[in-house]
């Protein structure tokens, strides 16, 4: 499991500020271990060549973490996307099943669709929360394939109907599907490595500008350190989109639910009132 992970269970807030402190104190260290013991007398000679070259590593490496941080918001938008039309085809085939004119079957599929519903809710997501698969969840969601090719409509409207809900649940099946894999599209650690040796050779080439006041060479390549790690902190959030407090929540599938509990709800008053 990425150590990316486990930065993710810290709130949002105190994991910026440490991320952010750390890579700035990082810099101001180094820079001020650099003024202290190394002494180069070609640094002022050579400045507007240091500068030059700064200024293209800087430029380049800027690049590549805006790219970074692009693709990880891509795949983080095209995540959200499937989970919102996973949503809509669990809700739609859930109001195909509720609506279904044979009690008796239509009672028995809804029974096994919110065990599966349940599943996903209470186990499945909280498994990839933390970046595992869940067993029970496809194994119920078998169970609703079987149920639902084993009903007998007795009539044309109700073949109409099994034909919806069919188109439903394959909907669900690709989506459903797609979210699971998109778990495993997080940064590998080889490609975190590009990123962290150029943020220290863009750190060592700003320490090598020979700026005449000591305080303000430490507090300029500070400040550096903390907008490097504001983009470290940007694409940690956005590469996992199940993780830490702002990951994606089963809001539809929770919503069943409720739809679920006010129906229980409207049934008894209607019977009281009876």
């Amino acid at each position: 499991m990425a150590i990316t992970y486990y930065m993710l269970q810290i709130p949002p807030g105190l994991f910026f500020t440490l991320i952010t402190l750390l890579s700035g104190a990082f810099a101001a260290f180094a820079t001020f271990l650099f003024r202290k013991y190394v002494r180069l007398k070609i640094l002022r000679s050579h400045n507007e060549v240091t500068g030059f070259l700064f200024l293209s590593i800087a430029s380049f490496y800027a690049l590549l973490l805006s790219f970074v941080v692009l693709v990880v918001w891509d795949q983080l938008n095209e995540t959200r996307g499937n989970v919102s039309k996973e949503g809509s085809s669990a809700m739609g085939l859930y109001r195909d099943i509720k609506f279904y004119p044979d009690t008796v079957e239509s009672k028995q599929l809804m029974a096994i669709y919110l065990d599966f519903v349940y599943n996903v809710v209470d186990d499945e997501f909280p498994n990839m929360e933390q970046m595992k698969l869940s067993r029970k969840t496809p194994e119920s969601f078998d169970k609703v394939f079987y149920k639902m090719e084993h009903l007998n409509p007795k009539n044309q409207y109700q073949i109409q109907l099994v034909a919806e809900m069919f188109n439903h649940l394959n909907e669900l099946s690709i989506y459903r599907g797609l979210r699971t894999t998109s778990m495993e599209t997080e940064i590998s650690p080889p490609m975190w490595l590009p990123m962290i040796l150029g943020a220290i050779i863009t750190v060592i080439c700003a320490m090598l500008m020979d700026i005449e006041h000591t305080r303000m060479h430490i507090a300029l390549n500070a400040l550096l350190g903390i907008f490097i790690g504001m983009f470290f902190f940007l694409i940690i959030m956005l590469d996992h989109p199940y993780s830490g407090s702002q990951g994606i929540k089963p809001k539809s599938y929770k919503q069943i639910f409720t739809l679920e509990q006010w129906s229980g709800e409207l049934k008894s008053m209607n019977g009281s009132t009876k």
